[in-house]
């Protein structure tokens, strides 16, 4: 078997495995509260995007929570009250924080007072009847927000609302490569090296037409059984077809 023909089975493997995935597992919480909040109160979605930035998912979809619970609620007409300082004060108490705790409060200043002024305080009209452009160009105008956050915005936003937008350049979507998805294309033999440039241009080649739709399986598998210690490669769905290199 040639290594196209290789990463073609990996591939077909990897969007069964995705087909199967209940969306809540991709919005994992330490509350069990926590996941069904974030889902439900678009602007609690929306504020988890903005600030998942080398976070761990479970305490990035905690965090909207965290702060309904700090608040007393989590209405954007007044958070978008609050001062810089104010939003700073509430995030040094807060039990789980994002990893860049001192950007965050710019961050929640900026998404809040978007959805305030260009929204009307309803966060869902980010992205409802709106193209995925703008709705990746209303995120990335936020501080902090990259393109990979942009472009996994509306993937989320697809998962978590089953909405599909009509428009998405689906080629030109890729993964947000972090530690799973990473490790899981370099053991798979699809990428070289562990890195993002090398795990986002192996998903490009595996899957061309839609790299970005291969990144919640890679997810789960890294999170579920291919772990960095002590891999459970025995009930990993990929076991057959993945060389385990660097295991």
């Amino acid at each position: 078997m040639d290594n196209n023909e290789h990463l073609g089975k990996i591939t077909k493997k990897l969007l069964s495995f995705g087909d199967r995935i209940d969306p809540a597992v991709l919005f994992p919480t330490l509350h069990p509260e926590a996941g069904e909040f974030a889902i439900k109160n678009p602007y609690a979605l929306a504020l988890a995007i903005s600030l998942d930035r080398g976070t761990k998912a479970d305490i990035i979809w905690t965090i909207p929570y965290d702060l309904c619970q700090s608040l007393g609620h989590l209405d954007p007409e007044k958070i978008n009250q609050l001062s810089l300082e104010e939003l700073e004060s509430i995030f040094s108490e807060l039990p789980r924080k994002p990893r860049y705790v001192n950007d965050a409060p710019r961050t929640v200043k900026e998404l809040t007072r978007l959805v305030v002024k260009e929204f009307g305080g309803d966060a869902s009209r980010m992205w409802e009847g709106k193209s995925a452009s703008v709705v990746k160009n209303s995120f990335q105008s936020v501080y902090g927000v990259g393109p990979g956050i942009a472009n996994m915005s509306v993937l989320l936003i697809e998962k978590a609302y089953r909405i599909r937008f009509s428009d998405l350049d689906r080629k030109g979507m890729d993964i947000k490569a972090d530690v799973h998805t990473m490790r899981v294309l370099y053991r798979l033999g699809a990428s070289d090296h562990m890195s993002e440039s090398a795990a986002v241009d192996a998903a490009r080649k595996m899957h061309p037409d839609y790299p970005g739709e291969i990144d919640a399986p890679l997810w789960v598998i890294g999170r579920r059984w291919c772990h960095a210690q002590d891999p459970d490669c025995q009930n990993c769905p990929m076991d057959s077809l993945c060389p385990k290199v660097g295991v």
